[in-house]
């Protein structure tokens, strides 16, 4: 095995949640995006931020088969079972970005600064393999 593909596969193993053991005492995610939901909604209510219509989060059912659903904001919903690429640990949960990040835009942007509260990715951050 080379550098690339051990670089590959601790990749593949953390994003599975398997790289180091579950603590069953950490909180869930679902627990997390929850309280990002409520602090987005607080941040609609001061008129900080635009309510996006398009907006959505993810459900799963614990049954054995495990149904995954896409709620979206008018009020309707998807099974997006068949998008899900992989199991993850218990107390994890899937998103979407825009769910979990402040706002996106499409543009130019100048280099982020590496201090401060919030951090910015930008689309060149994202790589496919």
């Amino acid at each position: 095995m080379n550098t690339k593909q051990l670089r590959q596969k601790i990749l593949d193993l953390a994003i599975r949640g398997q790289l180091v053991p579950q603590d069953s005492n950490d909180e869930p995610a679902s627990v997390l995006l929850e309280k990002i939901r409520a602090e987005k909604q607080t941040l609609i209510e001061q008129k900080k931020i635009k309510k996006d219509k398009k907006s959505s989060y993810i459900t799963c059912d614990l049954s054995p088969y495990q149904k995954y659903t896409e709620h979206f904001a008018d009020g309707t919903s998807k099974d997006i079972t068949d998008e899900i690429p992989f199991d993850i640990p218990e107390n994890w949960a899937w998103c979407r970005l825009e769910e979990i990040t402040k706002t996106i835009q499409y543009g130019v942007s100048k280099s982020a600064k590496s201090e401060g509260l919030y951090r910015l990715l930008r689309i060149t951050d994202i790589q496919y393999n």
